[in-house]
């Protein structure tokens, strides 16, 4: 993408090196990425200081991770609004993925003022990295609030 967007804007990732020893939902943060590109800094130019933050951390037995960018801050804020098509629709998939998967306390966040940029929280349960929790994320076998994983 920074390719495509011709260095038009910077990433950098601020992960806790905690986080490295706890699951994560596949493909939640990809579509969250994408949209703070294409409806973010993708369209500001490279004077502009287009930055995209992803940060994470552990809080208690939750993991919170970020993606916040200082672009149009255009997109979705009320989760319970579904859109057509364009900015939105992967959050709104990742949000409705996450509380299935987990329940009502976990899913997105969406902080978003025009022409400040948008932040999004992905809160999910702190499930510990074994080949076991894993597969059992991978093949969905798994209750809400992460009570069918092992714990450390």
């Amino acid at each position: 993408q920074l390719v495509r967007y011709k260095e038009r804007f910077k990433i950098d990732f601020q992960i806790d090196e905690e986080l490295y020893n706890y699951c994560i939902v596949k493909l939640v943060i990809q579509p969250i990425l994408e949209n703070a590109i294409y409806y973010g800094v993708g369209h500001m130019d490279e004077d502009d200081d287009g930055r995209i933050v992803v940060s994470g951390e552990k809080k208690d037995n939750d993991i919170y991770i970020s993606i916040e960018d200082n672009g149009m801050g255009n997109i979705l804020t009320d989760n319970n609004k579904v859109p057509k098509h364009g900015s939105g629709v992967g959050v709104i998939n990742v949000h409705s993925r996450i509380k299935l998967m987990f329940g009502e306390g976990y899913g997105l966040t969406v902080y978003s003022e025009p022409d400040e940029g948008t932040k999004v929280v992905i809160h999910i349960p702190a499930i510990p990295y074994t080949k076991e929790n894993a597969e059992k994320l991978e093949m969905q076998k798994y209750s809400q609030r992460g009570e069918a994983y092992e714990k450390e």
